[in-house]
């Protein structure tokens, strides 16, 4: 299962202490908290010193955790995405970098452009607002495991050192999907404090005056569906067919949802049993139609995906380790937590069935089709 867990709070810091824009004020001491956008770019002032910008994000674990306790969430890894709403001076290979943060900050419900500025959350120089000076981001002495860096002005958030994960990219769109596993294990064993995490360049390229990248992706205040997630991934697979027959030619089949009920509450937890059976059964003298009574199972290489109704994004992917069909006695099925998905939206099932003879992707629309309510 792929289950995703949306933002508790999240923000960009920037770095600059003059704004680009006259009439706005000092952006390392403004809050963005309410911004839907989270901004990973670089500006330069007049003596071409580099102001950089940086993402935090804090998701809230404790259902996460309570499920791992209980034992219905067993092995998990853990992915952080991102999706791009703008990119530029994209080189062809870098990497982006997220660390945990070792200091609490307060997401405030500020806009970069408020006029006049708001300043009751964190920024690049304030952890918590710019009227509490004692809440400014260490820059030195910093707490034992961890560190801090700049470019050019003070501040930017602390992190601890031990706990880094990174994406590279070459060639690639800008989204991202990022192994976050180490730092989400030491939040959830307490072995540090969970502040959520800060996404940045290198420091190399974040002091260069050669890379220009700018990155804008989505926050938790967009209107799209593309809000940053945790994704929690675990294989809650098992196969125990019973007395079944397999399925036979997969390319002269027919699979469809038997139990689709096309709406669900979000703190629902469904089980989506799933039919499989030849297109044309064989002629057979019996009481019953084998189109009713026939059930085989699916191979035991098969998958599913979950996408948006009318496009093509997926919310939850295809992967070979983590979205298996199940089976039991009565046949196939797929077990989904709803409140990973997003309310009040229309999503559809996409399955993917491997066998000896080959592969076989089945996408039908307006067959597969089931939502969110509140």
């Amino acid at each position: 299962m792929i289950y995703g867990i949306y933002p508790l709070s999240d923000a960009t810091i920037y770095e600059a202490s003059e704004s680009t824009t006259a009439g706005l004020p000092n952006p390392s001491i403004i809050n963005t908290g309410l911004d839907a956008i989270l901004d990973i770019s670089k500006t330069f002032d007049g003596a071409e010193n580099p102001y950089n910008s940086r993402a935090l994000l804090k998701f809230d674990l404790a259902a996460i955790s309570q499920s791992i306790s209980a034992g219905q969430v067993t092995n998990p890894r853990f992915y952080l995405s991102l999706y791009t709403t703008e990119a530029e001076e994209i080189p062809v290979n870098y990497t982006l970098y997220a660390y945990a943060v070792s200091q609490s900050w307060n997401m405030g419900t500020g806009r970069y452009s408020n006029i006049p500025p708001t300043t009751d959350g964190v920024s690049w120089t304030y952890r918590l607002n710019s009227t509490n000076t004692g809440s400014a981001w260490r820059t030195a002495s910093f707490a034992a495991g961890s560190t801090g860096s700049f470019a050019s002005n003070r501040g930017g958030g602390t992190w601890y050192t031990a706990y880094e994960a990174t994406q590279s990219f070459s060639y690639q769109t800008t989204d991202v999907r990022m192994d976050v596993t180490n730092i989400v294990r030491a939040w959830l064993s307490s072995s540090v404090a969970n502040d959520g995490f800060v996404i940045k360049k290198s420091d190399i390229d974040e002091a260069s005056d050669n890379t220009f990248l700018s990155l804008k992706f989505f926050s938790r205040d967009t209107n799209t569906i593309y809000s940053p997630k945790l994704e929690v991934a675990w294989d809650d697979s098992t196969i125990a067919t019973g007395s079944l027959s397999p399925l036979g030619d997969i390319y002269s089949s027919v699979i469809y949802i038997k139990n689709n009920q096309a709406e669900y509450v979000k703190d629902s937890r469904v089980r989506f049993r799933i039919g499989a059976r030849a297109q044309y059964p064989a002629r057979a003298f019996v009481t019953q139609s084998s189109y009713v009574t026939a059930n085989n199972y699916l191979p035991t290489s098969s998958y599913y995906g979950v996408k948006y109704l009318d496009k093509e994004d997926y919310v939850i992917p295809i992967d070979e380790n983590y979205t298996k069909i199940s089976c039991d006695s009565s046949g196939n099925y797929i077990n989904l937590w709803m409140d990973g998905l997003q309310p009040e939206i229309y999503y559809r099932f996409v399955f993917k069935v491997v066998n000896s003879t080959g592969t076989l992707y089945i996408d039908k629309k307006r067959d597969f089709i089931f939502k969110i309510t509140r």
